[in-house]
């Protein structure tokens, strides 16, 4: 079976964003450990996902109608079932994720779809690996970043537990940019050698 990879983007910047730069550089690597592969891509910034509705929710739980919304919601659902990995390139705006990103996940997570409550609940989505690949403007330092939090849990709760976040922040900070940049290459590096 073919190794197919998921790139998610969702930076409004298609230039200049660091988080796009560091995932370009996890496909270049990834191909090289991947022989037979496949990459699948969906820019959030290029195609746009409208958010939930409340005649969409209604259909998630139980109404028999369709929607547009319903709709793409099964189709990025097959997707997510469809890859082993998935790469989640995602700046912070106003201390959490684009809503576009957002938008995205309202659509895949959904009750017998990508996660069940029946017996002690868990989500559906096994034996894949994420990748998420984060930028901020400013220092986080220790503070916790509210990003990969929110994603953990997300990913999490539909059962993709293999989790590898790489964050670069201070990006705003020209004159360490490109240090921190080197250092999260080493990083990725060595995450896929393992």
């Amino acid at each position: 079976m073919d190794n197919i990879l998921l790139r998610i983007d969702s930076s409004l910047r298609s230039e200049g964003s660091y988080s796009r730069q560091l995932s370009d550089f996890v496909i270049q690597e990834w191909k090289k450990r991947n022989p037979v592969f496949k990459i699948k891509q969906r820019d959030l910034s290029k195609v746009e996902i409208n958010h939930l509705n409340k005649e969409t929710l209604e259909c998630f739980f139980g109404d028999s109608s369709q929607t547009d919304l319903l709709k793409l919601s099964d189709e990025l659902i097959t997707e997510l079932f469809n890859v082993n990995e998935i790469l989640i390139t995602v700046p912070m705006y106003n201390f959490g994720i684009p809503s576009a990103l957002k938008a995205y996940f309202d659509l895949v997570v959904r009750k017998e779809k990508t996660y069940t409550y029946a017996d002690t609940g868990t989500g559906l989505l096994k034996n894949k690996k994420a990748y998420i690949i984060s930028s901020m403007g400013g220092k986080n330092g220790d503070a916790k970043n509210l990003v990969e939090i929110h994603l953990r849990r997300i990913l999490s709760y539909i059962g993709i537990t293999e989790i590898h976040c790489l964050t670069i922040d201070g990006t705003a900070d020209q004159t360490t940019v490109k240090e921190k940049t080197s250092i999260k290459k080493n990083e990725i590096i060595n995450l896929l050698n393992h």
